[in-house]
């Protein structure tokens, strides 16, 4: 039996093992990735890549590439509710193309927060993608169609065993980390005993239960459409309610339909529901239908064990509302990601790994929690029978809920929970005193107080601050009057700490960060905020890095 000696194992080849991959290899980190599907997804999952997953596929040279996946860019992201797609318009929330958004991103606000606004498009397309990206690096033994069989932390390092699953070829492996990024039913989560705890699925409401996802193609869709083009639309009427997504502009199409508690699989009418939610009996190809629970919110009681560390569906269970699960998952490895990579190079202190479950977790039950909030609001909108009548009361029933549906709106503007992740009581943080805007789902308010994810600032009108940002840490020097920071790269060269220097010379970007100096992780949240160099540099840069 061939024996791998390897840095980290990743269990798992989804959009958080991927990007977990991504992340190891600009590190310079070799690793092996095991994944039992031998390709990615060919059915429709999650069509949300947020800004903050947008903004670390920048660092990995991938954003560009994912950008030619989904939508086109200058289709309309609008999300609408309908009675059916032939029938009534009862709300809208409208929302820029990307093109728009790219090309003039003032009126948008999003474009002014980060380098990388929201990106519609589906799992099934940006996975491969992300696979093909990955792969791409020298340090990263992808295979799919591989499967982890044991593992064992032996405290010093840890041994596990594969497989290829076409040959029945088994070989074993001895990393220094392993990773479960192998989803909710993963061997990892269920041979360290870790339980998910949180909100479970009622069952007696939309959103809320047993989902039919149906993948249909459908050319004649846009002409019987009695509305403007959106990205999304919730179809609501008394025959069944439908989340109907396009996946590609055109003819491709994601329904999610309730399902009663008592039918199978191979009895749901995927044609059926089709009809109903468009409101015509128009040619439609059943590409797949599959089954899945809407309307959990869990997270795990640990995030990691010894040497193994869980991110993604390991960890956290999200309903789609909101878009967070999977990219919450990307965000879990980019925290972990430089860790593993600086205790593999060595200058990782002993709390550094410890400080992942510290600063993740809490992030894991607020996202879960406001996406449960979300799907409760979904799930509980009521409207009468006769909402599509041709009368006065189905006029009138109309008119109330478009009053209704107008406060839908924090679903699809979650910049709070996209780019304000917090960890202001990780032992990596050091406090300077401010008070940290307050965490609210909707809303985004820039703050270079440390803990948070440092405040995008564009330099001129087409150069972003992330893109002067290092790979690994970065002390950068704001404003004409900054002080000069041997000190601290003289301790850092002593703790064998790699950390760059950033010049940012712009006086509205001292008055923007509120400080002189910044010392920005590898993750791009601030680790230390400050005038002038202080007397402790070394104590400051053992606290960031764990020791």
């Amino acid at each position: 039996m061939t024996q791998i000696d390897i840095p980290v194992l990743i269990a798992g080849g989804g959009p958080v093992g991927l990007c977990l991959s991504m992340e190891l290899s600009t590190r310079g980190i070799s690793h092996l990735l095991v994944n039992q599907r031998e390709d990615t997804p060919a059915h429709p999952k999650g069509s949300t890549i947020n800004s903050r997953t947008m903004e670390h596929l920048r660092r990995f040279g991938a954003a560009s590439a994912i950008r030619k996946t989904g939508l086109p860019e200058n289709y309309p992201t609008d999300s609408t509710y309908v009675s059916r797609i032939s029938g009534y318009e009862l709300g809208r929330i409208p929302m820029p193309t990307l093109k728009e958004k790219i090309s003039n991103p003032g009126p948008w606000g999003e474009t002014l927060l980060t380098p990388e606004p929201i990106h519609r498009s589906n799992q099934m397309y940006f996975e491969a993608v992300m696979k093909s990206h990955a792969e791409s690096f020298v340090e990263a033994d992808i295979r799919f169609g591989w499967e982890l069989i044991s593992f064992e932390d032996l405290e010093d390092h840890v041994t596990a065993e594969i497989r290829n699953i076409a040959r029945d070829e088994t070989e074993t492996v001895r990393c220094s980390y392993m990773a479960g990024c192998d989803g909710a039913q993963g061997m990892v989560r269920r041979q360290l005993g870790f339980k998910y705890t949180g909100r479970q699925s009622t069952g007696d409401r939309f959103y809320d239960g047993s989902m039919a996802s149906i993948y249909v193609r459908s050319p004649i869709v846009k002409e019987i459409r009695n509305m403007k083009e959106s990205w999304h639309y919730w179809t609501i009427n008394p025959e069944g309610r439908t989340d109907f997504i396009s996946l590609n502009g055109d003819d491709e199409f994601l329904l999610l339909s309730e399902m009663p508690p008592d039918l199978h699989l191979d009895q749901v009418d995927a044609e059926e529901i089709f009809r109903i939610a468009v409101g015509a009996a128009i040619d439609v190809e059943i590409i797949s239908v599959q089954e899945w629970v809407a309307g959990l919110a869990m997270v795990t009681d640990h995030y990691k064990k010894g040497r193994i560390v869980l991110a993604g569906d390991a960890v956290h269970l999200f309903t789609p509302s909101g878009g967070f699960g999977f990219n919450t998952g990307i965000d879990d490895a980019a925290n972990i990601g430089w860790k593993l990579a600086a205790m593999i190079e060595g200058w990782g202190g002993e709390k550094l790994i410890e400080s992942y479950e510290i600063e993740r977790h809490p992030i894991g039950v607020r996202n879960t929690t406001t996406s449960g909030q979300y799907a409760n609001k979904i799930g509980s909108l009521k409207f009468p029978d006769f909402i599509e009548e041709e009368s006065a009361r189905g006029k009138a029933a109309r008119d109330v809920l478009r009053e209704d549906l107008a406060t839908f709106k924090e679903e699809f503007a979650s910049l709070g929970i996209v780019l304000g992740a917090r960890y202001d009581s990780s032992p990596l943080i050091i406090n300077d005193g401010t008070l940290p805007p307050l965490d609210e789902p909707a809303t985004y308010i820039p703050s270079a107080t440390p803990g948070g994810r440092m405040p995008h600032y564009w330099i001129g009108e087409k150069e972003s601050v992330f893109d002067r940002l290092g790979e690994w840490f970065n002390l950068v020097r704001i404003g004409p009057d900054a002080p000069a920071v041997s000190n601290f790269e003289q301790a850092a060269k002593k703790l064998n700490m790699p950390m760059a220097v950033v010049q940012l010379d712009e006086a509205a970007a001292e008055e923007f960060y509120q400080a002189r100096l910044l010392l920005v992780r590898p993750d791009q949240h601030v680790a230390w905020r400050g005038n002038d160099v202080p007397d402790d540099v070394a104590e400051i840069l053992k606290t960031v890095i764990g020791s």
